[in-house]
């Protein structure tokens, strides 16, 4: 007899899901899903190092040679920069060595020397010094007036007239300066034409003429001054005085001038032309 719903040993309803194994081991939810997160974890990596990396590595690279040729750029601005610059440095150079040379004298201007000096004096012409001498004169007494030859062998000249009293080459001071007189670094560089200049005038008209001779175009260098007081005779000029009845009164508008003479070793220096210059260097010994 067989009765429904009864309780048949060995059968069993609580047993769990069926997982399928493989090398043993059941693929449980969870043991999938860590399989498939490492399979996802390789298929990333496999596909970082065959595609990304090598874009990345081929960026940075690339970055690499956008940097180097920024560089590159940037150091031949630089370098631009500095050409520019030394070729402004050059040109300035030039510029500073073309200025100082023409204040140099050169062959035309040494040759026109004596007649540039003669001008700078001032000699008035006759015409001109007898009004001045004339003008002085007029406020002078009757009798200096009358006896005008006298006045100047007793007393002096009213007017001194500029004048040059000498002008004399110096052959043993002339040539290329090699005694450093000028500095050891223009020794062979520079040469000199030297000559005794002597002028005469007031004090007024030396400083005048001193003053003239500094703005002249040639380098010019006056040395060993010798100044003197009294012309050529070394002799002061002497004070006038009237006698009016019993008193002797000095005449402030006739009084002579002090003539002033002045004399000293003038040189004009000039540039040695780079040919002379070459030309009077030692020869180099050939090497062995």
């Amino acid at each position: 007899m067989t009765v429904s719903d009864d309780f048949i040993p060995g059968d069993s309803y609580d047993a769990g899901p069926n997982y399928p194994v493989v090398f043993g081991i059941a693929l449980t939810p969870i043991v999938s899903g860590v399989l498939l997160a490492l399979a996802g974890l390789g298929i990333a990596a496999y596909l970082f190092t065959s595609l990304v990396q090598p874009e990345w590595q081929r960026n940075q690279e690339l970055d690499a040679q956008v940097r180097d040729k920024n560089n590159q750029l940037a150091q031949q601005a630089a370098i631009k920069q500095q050409i520019e610059k030394a070729r402004a440095d050059l040109a300035a150079a030039d510029r500073q060595r073309r200025d100082v040379l023409a204040l140099f004298a050169n062959e035309a201007s040494l040759d026109t020397l004596p007649l540039d000096l003669n001008r700078q004096v001032g000699t008035p012409s006759p015409r001109e010094f007898q009004r001045q001498e004339n003008a002085r004169f007029a406020s002078c007494p009757l009798e200096a007036r009358q006896n005008r030859a006298d006045f100047k062998q007793q007393y002096g000249d009213l007017v001194v007239k500029p004048q040059i009293r000498q002008l004399t080459p110096l052959p043993a001071a002339t040539g290329v300066v090699n005694d450093s007189s000028y500095g050891a670094l223009v020794n062979g560089k520079l040469k000199r034409e030297a000559a005794t200049f002597s002028f005469e005038g007031n004090f007024s008209q030396t400083q005048a003429i001193l003053r003239r001779i500094e703005r002249l175009q040639p380098l010019l260098v006056l040395k060993n001054a010798d100044i003197s007081v009294g012309g050529q005779g070394g002799r002061p000029p002497k004070s006038y005085y009237e006698v009016r009845g019993n008193r002797v009164q000095l005449v402030p508008n006739c009084q002579p001038e002090a003539k002033i003479t002045s004399t000293f070793q003038l040189e004009a220096l000039a540039p040695v032309p780079q040919e002379e210059i070459k030309a009077n260097q030692p020869a180099t010994p050939p090497k062995q």
